[in-house]
């Protein structure tokens, strides 16, 4: 059957609505082993959060997304927003924009990387079992290679941070380190990171919920507010 499609001819929220309807398709399997749902659950979210990213732009322009994570009903703590050096509140607007940098540009993120440098990316944390105990989703765009970027002259310093300034703290700074200048907070060197970890089952309910919120313009004349249960949320 062919896609609902607003006015403007887009088919993004029914894009949304039928991944939600897949989740829950696969779901209800009677399967005697479900290995695959964290891997649906990642594809999913990877296609809201890129393929349908202008759709979600808008759609996030609703209050849902100013509240903080725990106090919008998508099963989600504050402790799972691990580590935030952004200058931003914890609200889930910022929270689904962590999540997209670190699905859409994702590199070789060192766990093993005591000193936290970890490079922008997602992989997973399991437990002795084997089993995946956690996703792990890392946005550090002051990081390249597990390392602090460091730059080789003082106007590419500060071109970057002036390129980013609203996202680095009022205080930031820069300092020369050997022949090359960081980026420093309070003498130190600084760089934005933020760590999202999420259970499968966390991860579950942020995809099938958001996936349910980008859905919602398929209703016939939908006042732009209500939510009503659409697809896997």
């Amino acid at each position: 059957m062919e896609y609902f499609r607003t006015e403007t001819g887009q088919i993004y929220a029914d894009i949304a609505y039928r991944l939600g309807r897949i989740i829950t398709q696969y779901e209800k399997l009677n399967l005697s082993e479900k290995e695959f749902e964290a891997t649906l659950y990642i594809a999913v979210l990877q296609n809201l959060l890129t393929n349908c990213s202008e759709h979600t732009q808008g759609m996030m322009q609703s209050r849902i997304f100013l509240k903080d994570i725990e106090s919008v009903d998508w099963g989600l703590k504050e402790s799972c927003w691990v580590k935030n050096t952004y200058k931003e509140d914890r609200i889930m607007k910022n929270f689904i924009q962590r999540l997209r940098n670190a699905m859409s540009h994702p590199t070789e993120a060192d766990l093993r990387n005591e000193g936290g440098c970890l490079s922008t990316g997602y992989t997973t944390l399991k437990d002795n079992s084997g089993i995946i105990k956690k996703f792990k989703f890392i946005d550090s765009p002051d990081i390249k290679s597990n390392r602090q970027m460091s730059f080789s002259d003082e106007e590419k310093v500060k071109a970057h941070i002036k390129r980013y300034k609203r996202t680095f703290p009022e205080n930031i700074h820069y300092t020369e380190r050997g022949s090359k200048y960081i980026v420093t907070l309070n003498s130190e060197p600084f760089i934005r990171i933020s760590i999202i970890e999420l259970s499968v089952e966390e991860l579950a309910s942020v995809v099938k919920n958001l996936a349910n919120y980008l859905a919602q313009p398929i209703q016939k004349d939908w006042d732009g507010k209500t939510i009503k249960l659409l697809s896997a949320a």
